[in-house]
């Protein structure tokens, strides 16, 4: 069992920073920031875990099982039946808690890394096979072999989400080249990115939906990542670049809104207001605002109603400044019993343009910009079957996606 772990931040190459000690105490998770991280101004959760001397423990809440800063880097859902696969199989037990976030190791989401990692820095970068890699993960997701190969493991074992993903590198500009394992640092004309390769159950059109969407957004003028399909015998998987690994060896931490909340992301009920009030905290930024209300509109419009708040996500940078993170997990998704998840000026069942002009009100933006994205995002709606045309989508679901969105633009 793991005990503690020393915990750094690492926005690039060089020695990283040290910021404090995590450790288990008497069945109680607690935190110690290290006194040469107490005047760096580099607030990593600023609402539930302060940077200030003294030990905090943390006080359980929300389903979470430590600070939410911390939560936010272990690997979840797919990523966690691996990770407890392999513990079961190398060491005949589940993992601790702490087991589980030293897996993470270096290998984690955002700038945060965990030491001693239970399994050593990655290694050699030998050409994958994403077609492989596919297949591999359907057949562990669908219990068709006992074990997740050690490829699989290392590019997947850190992964959040629900469905099987694995983290790779890709050569820039969209330039021919091997892929190659991205869970640590690459060289020199890679960037990082992820390759959503979904599940057996899913409709094959999935990853192409989720990419007609990636461009919707874009139309409509979101902050949204470079993204591609990847062409494979099985399907088209949906790719995105990460935007936390901004240059092959740089870093920046992120933090969900779920984290730094430490809210229960999986029960409907929360308020878009809320989430503008923590991006007022932490950005202090109209232009912020205005762009988590597009996110609000484009939700709403486009029937993405699995927006719940561990799908709003914050970037700080080496000088301690918050903006949101770009677009992510953005598809069509009927919600949760058919229901918003964050709910719209009070409305989660049937939200409609009228309720996101109210929310514009009540977040203080001013009317004339909030209409002027409405206008933008019913733009970029009305533009989905132009999308799916030339992506060649099923037209069955391309008229089931049109027909949501033409109820919900009344």
């Amino acid at each position: 069992m793991v005990p503690a772990l020393e915990v750094r931040l690492r926005f690039g190459p060089g020695l990283p920073r040290a910021v404090g000690r995590l450790a288990l105490a008497a069945r109680e998770i607690v935190f110690q920031y290290d006194d040469t991280f107490l005047g760096a101004g580099l607030p990593i959760s600023p609402l539930r875990l302060p940077v200030r001397p003294g030990v905090q423990v943390f006080e359980r809440s929300a389903g979470m099982e430590m600070f939410g800063v911390f939560e936010d880097a272990m690997p979840d859902n797919w990523g966690r039946r691996l990770v407890e696969r392999h513990f079961q199989e190398t060491l005949k037990r589940a993992p601790g808690l702490l087991e589980r976030l030293a897996f993470a190791g270096e290998r984690a989401s955002g700038a945060l890394t965990f030491h001693p990692p239970v399994e050593a820095a990655p290694g050699d970068l030998e050409p994958l096979n994403v077609s492989r890699l596919a297949g591999q993960a359907w057949d562990f997701d669908d219990d068709k072999i006992e074990s997740a190969v050690p490829e699989l493991r290392r590019v997947a074992g850190t992964s959040g989400g629900a469905r099987p993903k694995a983290l790779i590198g890709l050569r820039e500009n969209g330039r021919a080249g091997n892929a190659l394992p991205g869970d640590g640092d690459l060289p020199a004309g890679y960037e990082h990115w992820i390759v959503k390769f979904n599940s057996r159950v899913d409709a094959r059109d999935s990853g192409a939906l989720e990419y007609a969407y990636a461009e919707l957004a874009e139309k409509a003028g979101a902050e949204v990542p470079a993204h591609r399909l990847i062409h494979t015998p099985q399907a088209r998987f949906f790719a995105t670049r990460r935007f936390d690994r901004p240059a092959h060896d740089k870093r920046l931490h992120l933090h969900s809104a779920a984290g730094l909340l430490h809210a229960d992301y999986r029960t409907p009920g929360t308020e878009y207001a809320d989430l503008f009030r923590l991006t007022d905290v932490l950005t202090r930024d109209y232009a912020q605002k205005l762009e988590l209300f597009r996110r609000a509109c484009l939700n709403v419009l486009a029937c993405n109603r699995d927006d719940h708040l561990k799908n709003f996500a914050y970037l700080m940078d080496v000088r301690g400044e918050w903006r949101l993170s770009p677009l992510y997990d953005f598809t069509f998704h009927p919600g949760p019993g058919g229901w918003q998840t964050l709910s719209v000026a009070g409305e989660g069942e049937h939200p409609r343009r009228e309720h996101l002009i109210k929310l514009a009100a009540q977040v203080d933006l001013r009317p004339k910009d909030a209409r002027h994205v409405v206008d933008q995002v019913r733009a970029a709606v009305a533009a989905f079957p132009r999308i799916a045309k030339r992506l060649k989508l099923a037209k069955r679901a391309t008229e089931l996606v049109r027909a949501r969105m033409r109820e919900l633009d009344q």
